[in-house]
């Protein structure tokens, strides 16, 4: 028992000065892959979708639901999430 209290002291004592010496290196995103990473996220804005106004899903061309729902019209992408819809599991269209 004397041992263990003994460790966590030392340990109380000396952790905070080897938080300190622990160093991570960071990498900064380049403005092309940032770009990439934006576009991605984002996917293209000049693509069709099916909004299904009931749902707040927009769906991609080629998809099972795109056109197929019963409340929906046909938009672009940016137009889709600049009014707050999200893409259909979670996938954007490309």
């Amino acid at each position: 028992m004397k041992r263990f209290v003994a460790l966590f002291v030392a340990i109380a004592i000396y952790l905070p000065t080897l938080a300190g010496t622990v160093q991570v290196p960071i990498k900064h995103p380049t403005a092309y892959s940032a770009a990439v990473a934006f576009q991605a996220a984002t996917g293209n804005p000049k693509v069709k979708v099916w909004v299904n106004t009931a749902s707040w899903v927009y769906h991609c061309p080629g998809t099972r639901w795109y056109g197929a729902t019963k409340h929906g019209e046909y938009m672009s992408q940016a137009e889709a999430q600049k009014k707050g819809y999200r893409p259909a599991y979670g996938k954007v269209c490309q």
